[in-house]
């Protein structure tokens, strides 16, 4: 049922001519939970920041992956003082919860950023957690008392990665599902990053078939998929360089440490972890559930704790299992008095959004039926981009197009030519361009884009020995780092310490 404050709010839009529809949803307190249930990335959605400029109410509204540039700001208002309003001052001025603010508060000036006019549709705030309103962009200037400024930049990963610092080493692993193969999602959402990260750090990428076990169990598959995985990481990084590649599983150390922090880990802290609880949840008998799935987190701690990362970059979904692991190294270090582990930071960036799936609706997955494989053959990525969602409302080439929702331009946005991405944007808003002209550049773009990436795909296929060569050169790096981490581990806890640095050979 729709909050009696947000009906009053819906009222008064109307007075003001602002088109909007109410969306509603469970009680969500962030943005980025908001945006990940209505299946919207930040850059379709908006917050209104209220301000006080040399102690006077103001409120500006950006774009949710953009930046604000305070300082630019103050200039552009001719003020010398700027902050964000604490809690009672926010309750006071707009009567609502903190973090619940509306587009218009009554006696304010409001600023426009104008990077919220580049979309034709905007969700926002509605006074209310359990639901959003969505708003035509251009109707935001309708807003009584309101200013269109430039003040927001959005900021691009290298941008981030350079804040980081340097000499860093960054960990991250993959986890084999299904077949193995990975889609444009996978590659917006983690290689891309990946590669920008391995520009100016020591980066250590690893194919998780240890966690693969907890959920395949037919040797055939299991085999398949790694390979799988592997040949298409291995194609789409092209040159490694500061990358060590490897085989969770070549390297004995992952399993010897999980052993060892076995011990001091203590249970309530894994039954806390998501992925037993998820499957508590799915009405699965605990007795049914396998130790490998309980014990996920101690391995992930055992594969982040060997190579001594300052960053782990993860995915929403996978903050908790960094913060376990800093608990469990935590506890390691106290048991033993001393400090083997430094703590690792889990590296989460906002703008690295969901990508959604061809249907329009769900996260790109191969398990949904939504990718646009990067390897398959040309025939069938141009079936799955042909089938992607559009506009349904528009029935004829000559009908005016939308651009929000629609998922040909979503992936444009990445994958196209800037200029011509714009033009094709304006033809189609316009009734010029027929869908299947846009689908047919947009296959034509991905086929130019991943074009070095296949290539090399055949190369490996055609030269297995490459791919060996890769995996021996990996684990012999990851070897004598995670060797000398071992050695110390060994001598806290008392072992006998039988490592040295070419301890393992390969077979």
């Amino acid at each position: 049922m729709i909050d009696a404050k947000v009906k009053k709010y819906s009222g008064e839009l109307e007075k003001l001519g602002i088109n909007h529809k109410i969306v509603e949803h469970p009680q969500l307190k962030s943005v980025k939970e908001v945006q990940d249930y209505l299946g919207l990335t930040l850059a379709d959605g908006f917050s209104t920041l209220v301000m006080k400029a040399d102690n006077k109410p103001i409120s500006l509204i950006r774009r949710d992956d953009c930046k604000v540039d305070f300082d630019r700001l103050k200039k552009i208002i001719g003020v010398k003082d700027l902050r964000m309003v604490t809690e009672e001052e926010f309750i006071g001025l707009t009567g609502l919860e903190a973090g619940t603010a509306q587009i218009y508060i009554p006696g304010t000036k409001t600023y426009l950023d104008t990077k919220l006019f580049e979309k034709e549709y905007l969700t926002g705030g509605s006074g209310s957690f359990t639901c959003s309103i969505r708003y035509k962009s251009e109707d935001l200037k309708k807003i009584p008392n309101s200013y269109i400024v430039d003040v927001t930049y959005i900021e691009d990963y290298v941008s981030v990665v350079s804040k980081i610092g340097k000499g860093k080493r960054i960990l991250s692993g993959i986890t084999p599902s299904g077949d193995g193969s990975l889609h444009i999602g996978n590659y917006l959402g983690a290689v891309r990053q990946f590669i920008e990260f391995a520009r100016a750090y020591e980066c250590f990428l690893f194919v998780a078939d240890l966690h693969a076990l907890t959920t395949v169990q037919i040797k055939e598959s299991l085999q398949k998929s790694v390979e799988t995985l592997i040949l298409n990481e291995l194609a789409l990084l092209g040159d490694l360089r500061n990358i060590t590649f490897f085989r969770q599983s070549d390297l004995p150390m992952h399993a010897e440490l999980q052993s060892i922090l076995n011990n001091v880990t203590p249970l309530g802290l894994l039954k806390r972890a998501h992925a037993y609880k998820d499957k508590l949840q799915k009405e699965m008998p605990e007795e049914e559930i396998n130790l490998g799935l309980f014990n996920y987190p101690i391995l992930m701690a055992a594969d982040i704790l060997l190579y001594k990362p300052d960053l782990v970059p993860v995915g929403k979904d996978q903050k908790q299992h960094v913060e376990i692991t800093r608990d469990i190294a935590q506890r390691f270090n106290k048991t033993y008095r001393k400090n083997v582990f430094p703590l690792p930071e889990p590296f989460i960036p906002e703008e690295v959004a969901v990508i959604i799936g061809t249907d329009g609706k769900r996260k790109m997955a191969k398990s949904l039926g939504n990718v646009i494989s990067i390897f398959e053959d040309e025939k069938v990525i141009k079936k799955q981009v042909m089938r992607t969602y559009t506009d349904p409302t528009r029935i004829h080439p000559t009908d005016p197009g939308h651009i929000e929702g629609n998922m040909v331009f979503a992936y444009l946005d990445f994958f196209g030519e800037k200029q011509k991405v714009e033009e094709l944007k304006k033809l189609y808003q316009q009734g010029k361009v027929a869908d299947v002209e846009v689908k047919n550049y947009l296959f034509e773009q991905l086929m130019q884009f991943f074009a070095p990436a296949r290539a090399h795909y055949q190369e490996l296929i055609t030269h297995p020995e490459k791919v060996k060569k890769f995996l021996h050169e990996g684990a012999q790096k990851a070897r004598s780092v995670a060797s000398q981490t071992m050695m110390e581990v060994r001598e806290a806890v008392g072992l006998a310490n039988q490592y040295s640095f070419f301890q393992y050979q390969e077979g």
